[in-house]
């Protein structure tokens, strides 16, 4: 009897050994199961804000008279500046390069409502051989939708933590207006009346960074901000049916458009 209780002893201690190793041996594998990993697909949307900083310069007025005939009397040109909530969404793909690094590519499209109008337009403020300018126009700089492709590379200062910089392509719809009427007097718009738009899809680049944190499963919510920047934008004015023999209501804009966008987004990696 005591032969085979510490046979059965031995192998139930064999049997506990066993087990407790194949136990130890699965830890570090449900482990490394458990690390979260950054590679893959998103997809989000994110709202927030957008801040225009326009530079609009006036010149070229009523060049059919020649230089001096005009003389500005408060500056070439000011800012038309604007801020808007804006909404928008985005998609990309992450590859988790190293236990530190992330690199990818992302692409986004937002819209918001940035206008500003301003009376006079910048640097149409003056004299017209020596009298003061009466009737003078109203303008208008507006930008809607927006849209980038970028890379970007991020170091994880937690495992479900990420810091990244960000930088590339970008667009923006913007849209120039201006408009004046033939009062009496020395009038800017002396030929006839305008009301005229012009829009341009514009190429620029944009850099920015932000944080992006795991928040359960496969969420990401992030903090971001870009800085964009689409040159200068130059149209002429009120050229039809503004020039001949005793007036011309011609100007030129040249608008810089710059863009400052910061907001928060909640994405699904796949």
């Amino acid at each position: 009897m005591a032969k085979y209780l510490i046979a059965g002893l031995a192998g139930a201690l064999a049997s506990a050994a066993l087990a407790g190793s194949a136990l130890a041996a699965d830890m570090p594998v449900k482990a490394r199961q458990a690390a979260p990993s950054w590679s893959g697909f998103y997809a989000g949307v994110s709202i927030g804000a957008r801040w225009t900083d326009n530079d609009w310069q006036s010149s070229d007025i009523a060049p059919n008279f020649g230089a001096g005939a005009f003389v500005p009397t408060a500056g070439t040109g000011g800012a038309m500046d604007a801020v808007a909530a804006r909404f928008g969404g985005y998609l990309g793909y992450n590859v988790q390069v190293s236990t530190s690094w992330v690199a990818g590519v992302e692409a986004d499209f937002g819209w918001a409502n940035n206008s500003k109008t301003t009376n006079p337009v910048p640097g149409t403020a003056g004299l017209f051989f020596g009298a003061p300018l009466v009737g003078l126009p109203t303008g208008t700089a507006k930008e809607t939708w927006d849209g980038s492709i970028r890379g970007r590379l991020g170091y994880l200062v937690a495992p479900t933590t990420l810091l990244y910089g960000t930088g590339g392509l970008a667009w923006q719809r913007l849209e120039l207006s201006a408009n004046c009427t033939v009062v009496p007097g020395n009038s800017f718009c002396f030929g006839s009346s305008h009301n005229e738009t012009y829009a341009a899809t514009r190429l620029g680049w944009t850099i920015g960074a932000g944080v992006e944190h795991m928040i359960g499963g496969n969420w990401l919510a992030r903090i971001d901000y870009r800085y964009a920047d689409f040159g200068t934008l130059t149209q002429t004015f009120f050229a039809a049916g503004g020039t001949g023999i005793g007036f011309d209501d011609r100007f030129t804009a040249h608008v810089t458009a710059r863009t400052h966008t910061a907001t928060v987004g909640l994405a699904y990696k796949f």
